[in-house]
């Protein structure tokens, strides 16, 4: 018997389902349920991940072509001498150091971009000097690997190094490492990029204007990470540039889209 093909209006219900998902894990996240990440994380692989036996959602759906998808994150640098984790904030309060994520929304002052799929699922988000992780692979060790669709008894050496054994370095002002996982802090601020995403999506048609002379790019650590820079509108040292320059890049452009609702986001994009 032949198999039933899921039409569109069908594929797009299970990704707003899916969404739906992620916004209430979100907010028992926020409630201090923080391995509610292995869900949300467990629905982002259904959305985003490609593999040889699964086409992601956002293609199925054909809204690859048009649904931008907000880098919320500070820009990242190979050079800097710290580990980095653009996506979360530290805090440290009495009980000791926790990872908190960011949560930008609208209105707030740092200044954030949105880009095409690719560029943000493989954009490097965790570098702890050793090993970069992006967006893709923080989903899919905690989806396959921590709980979320799958448990191994044996975790990645860089993973484990990353959740278990404190790669990142950072400690509280009595040397105590972080309390809490950085992944799953993580996978929660990628859901709340997805759905301002989807927030902005869903206002529709919008005028899209070209920055002349605003040089964005991106480069590559290998074949598929990558991180967004810019030769005009950051601020760096000449040792910096030389340190990313080692690096494959491809051009990209910086657009202007406004809605009629007077909302204005900067996109990164071919």
């Amino acid at each position: 018997m032949a198999k039933y093909k899921l039409n569109k209006r069908e594929l797009l219900e299970h990704w707003n389902d899916q969404l739906s998902f992620i916004k209430l894990s979100a907010e028992q996240y926020d409630k201090g349920k923080e391995n509610e990440a292995r869900r949300i994380a467990t629905s982002l692989r259904i959305l985003f991940h490609e593999g040889p036996h699964s086409i992601p959602l956002i293609k199925q759906t054909g809204l690859i072509h048009n649904f931008l998808l907000w880098s919320s994150g500070s820009i990242y640098t190979p050079s800097n001498l710290l580990s980095s984790w653009v996506l979360l904030l530290l805090e440290i309060n009495a009980s000791g150091a926790y990872y908190k994520p960011r949560k930008l929304g609208k209105g707030d002052r740092d200044r954030t971009f949105f880009l095409k799929y690719e560029d943000w699922w493989n954009e490097i988000i965790f570098d702890d000097k050793k090993n970069v992780f992006t967006r893709k692979d923080i989903v899919r060790y905690v989806a396959n690997q921590d709980g979320g669709a799958h448990v191994d008894m044996k975790l990645d050496e860089k993973y484990a190094e990353l959740v278990k054994h404190n790669s990142l370095g950072w400690m509280d002002h009595m040397g105590n490492p972080v309390r809490n996982n950085p992944a799953y802090a993580a996978i929660r601020q990628i859901a709340e990029e997805l759905l301002i995403s989807q927030y902005i999506f869903l206002k529709g048609s919008y005028t899209r204007k070209k920055q002349n002379n605003r040089l964005f790019e991106m480069r590559y650590v290998d074949e598929n990470r990558r991180f967004k820079w810019s030769a005009t509108d950051m601020v760096y040292p000449e040792e910096t540039y030389e340190i990313v320059k080692q690096y494959k890049k491809e051009d990209r452009n910086l657009y202007v889209y406004e809605y009629k609702d007077g909302t204005k986001i900067e996109v990164i994009s071919r």
